[in-house]
């Protein structure tokens, strides 16, 4: 059985319009399926909408808006099926997509199979992405001779259940948003699970239209850039002073000194949240 879990901010729009193809998809692949929606705070009708045109969908309800690695992980702990399906409310699904991806899960160490979602974006991912661990961060390389990848996206994968809950789904320190499927990503790795990217299963990613809608440019900015410093701290292979000094004189004073200014604020966010750990 395949547990479908999406997250869902304000998706009324997108769920009507891509929902269908991900039930044509489980059709076609013809297996047993659960439904879950997580449901973070949605100020919309999208709770309405979906109990009224799809009763078979599972509603989680987050009583607060909690971010997309909270909201997911709801899912996933929920879920009962043998492989989880993460998928963002953007996605639109080819009908062959979910059964290529289950076929793909050959061995008994596969973590995740990802296919290809072709967006919009000036670098959209065509092929595997291996990681590598350097003194100060992560670099990421692709690998063009397989399919193997390190990196899957929590926008369109299928992961083994077991798996993803072991350790944990998502950290919850990247909410809202960004990062927080590279971190899954290298947790799995390290564990010597593997991943797989296959080009030819094809989704249709609209992109980040949850997060444009909902918050300014530079609260994005300020965000992701805040979580890319985490990412690397969490995984570098320096001590915890190094890689801070490291980080305000080569990344953050630059872009201070450019008149970016929202960089400072990412980078005091990061020591803020880091502090807690």
């Amino acid at each position: 059985m395949i547990s479908v879990v999406i997250p869902n901010y304000n998706g009324r729009i997108l769920l009507e319009r891509y929902l269908p193809s991900v039930f044509d998809a489980l059709a076609y692949a013809a297996c047993k399926f659960e439904f879950i929606v997580i449901d973070d705070c949605s100020t919309d009708d999208s709770v309405q909408f979906l109990q009224q045109q799809y009763p078979q969908i599972n509603i989680l309800k987050n009583p607060s808006n909690i971010g997309f690695s909270k909201t997911c992980n709801r899912g996933i702990m929920t879920a009962k099926g043998q492989k989880i399906l993460v998928l963002n409310s953007d996605i639109k699904l080819t009908r062959t997509y979910i059964r290529q991806c289950l076929d793909a899960f050959g061995k008994a160490d596969t973590f995740a199979v990802m296919g290809k979602a072709i967006d919009e974006s000036a670098h959209p991912q065509t092929t595997g992405i291996f990681f590598k661990r350097t003194i100060f961060g992560i670099k990421k390389y692709p690998n063009y001779s397989s399919n193997e990848t390190h990196f899957v996206s929590g926008a369109n994968t299928l992961f083994d259940t077991k798996k993803i809950q072991e350790i944990g789904g998502f950290n919850p320190i990247f909410s809202p948003y960004y990062f927080e499927d590279d971190d899954l990503s290298f947790r799995a790795m390290l564990r010597g699970w593997k991943s797989y990217f296959l080009e030819d299963a094809i989704c249709y990613h609209l992109g980040s239209s949850t997060i444009k809608s909902s918050a300014r440019k530079r609260r994005i900015k300020r965000v992701y850039f805040r979580n890319k410093i985490i990412f690397n701290r969490l995984h570098s292979q320096s001590s915890t002073p190094l890689f801070n000094i490291k980080s305000l004189a080569i990344n953050v004073l630059p872009k201070c000194c450019a008149g970016k200014f929202w960089m400072w604020s990412s980078y005091t966010d990061y020591l803020s949240l880091t502090e807690q750990r």
